[in-house]
């Protein structure tokens, strides 16, 4: 009997825990969402690489080939003036890292991760 109330406030807690933002579930980035704990995340997110030797169009090109075959891919765009890629994918599907791997795999350093040595690179490209 002395237990009623801590298990009433428990189930009380749990349905008032959830999102904060209303949105989440809304808009064009969000058209499949996935739910999470009473709560609507995100599904397509974007992410900023900074990628110091991607001097040339070429060089971007060749990145955007590299990461096009990783599953939860959506897009990618590049700034060559500031260096940076932003790369849009499904969060439930790939995280951030793999597209660092990957791009460090290709022979380019990213975010302050090392390139991998002895990567082969098509003419042109660096």
């Amino acid at each position: 009997m002395k237990y009623i109330p801590l298990f009433m406030l428990l189930i009380g807690l749990a349905l008032s825990s959830g999102c904060s933002d209303k949105t989440g579930s809304a808009g064009i980035e969000n058209q499949d969402p996935a739910f999470m704990f009473w709560c609507f995340r995100k599904e397509v997110v974007s992410e900023e690489y900074r990628i110091p030797e991607m001097e040339t169009s070429a060089a971007a090109t060749y990145l955007q080939n590299q990461i096009k075959g990783i599953p939860g891919y959506v897009g990618s765009t590049v700034n060559l003036s500031t260096r940076t890629m932003t790369i849009r994918f499904k969060s439930s599907t790939v995280r951030k890292m793999n597209f660092e791997e990957a791009i460090a795999m290709a022979g380019f350093s990213v975010n302050n991760r090392p390139a991998y040595p002895n990567v082969k690179l098509p003419a042109g490209v660096k």
